[in-house]
């Protein structure tokens, strides 16, 4: 007589994960722990439960805690510099200086990168912040100066030196990191909400002001 067992439904095999798998499964696991808590709050043994895996198997993967966390902020480099290079490439006209600020903040306002990189400031580790990889940050500056020499060009005017336009991008991205790491303490002491209406003002301010630096004239000047 077949058994109750036998009878039954045979239980299904659990299809096992290929070694790129497994490592990708970790990462996407680590990374909003990561957002949420904070790198010094997160440990292999809390990654490796959300993932579902062995504490073993994540050391068989990435050695170290430290080398997961800079696995996976550099994994987040990569997205972005990818997603700006899109963006770059899809729009008709080079962005200006202001288009840039926009899609900077926002992007960094998305999934919080800017706890990430207030941790990597404060510890040292600058080069796991979001387009600290050259290709990005290049790619930044490549676009500004073309744009600045178009317009100089439109204007009858020579076109700022390749140093004023790196440096003038490092402004932007220094000013723009800072206010949106501060700006609900910044802003309120200010008299002003910390709201999206600020937000584009101090846009509008800064844009404003790399525009001078670059030499371009603002609309109806």
């Amino acid at each position: 007589m077949a058994t109750k067992r036998s009878q039954g439904r045979a239980p299904a095999r659990r299809k096992r994960r290929t070694p790129e798998e497994a490592r990708e499964a970790i990462l996407q696991a680590a990374e909003p722990l990561l957002v949420e808590q904070g790198p010094d709050r997160v440990g292999l043994q809390a990654v490796a439960k959300a993932a579902g895996v062995s504490h073993a198997l994540v050391t068989h993967y990435f050695g170290t805690y430290e080398a997961l966390v800079r696995e996976v902020l550099l994994r987040r480099n990569e997205l972005i510099a990818a997603s700006f290079r899109e963006q770059l490439l899809a729009a008709e006209a080079p962005p200006d200086a202001g288009q840039l600020l926009e899609r900077f903040f926002t992007m960094m306002q998305q999934g919080k990168h800017g706890r990430l990189m207030a941790w990597a400031l404060l510890t040292g580790r600058a080069e796991h912040m979001p387009l600290a990889p050259a290709q990005g940050l290049r790619l930044l500056a490549d676009a500004l100066e073309f744009q600045s020499g178009r317009v100089a060009e439109a204007q009858g005017t020579p076109p700022p030196p390749r140093d004023t336009v790196d440096m003038t991008l490092i402004v932007a991205l220094c000013a723009s990191q800072w206010f949106m790491l501060a700006r609900e303490m910044l802003l309120p002491v200010m008299g002003y909400p910390a709201d999206a209406g600020s937000d584009a003002k101090f846009r509008e301010v800064l844009g404003g002001m790399l525009q001078r630096s670059l030499g371009v004239k603002p609309p109806g000047a």
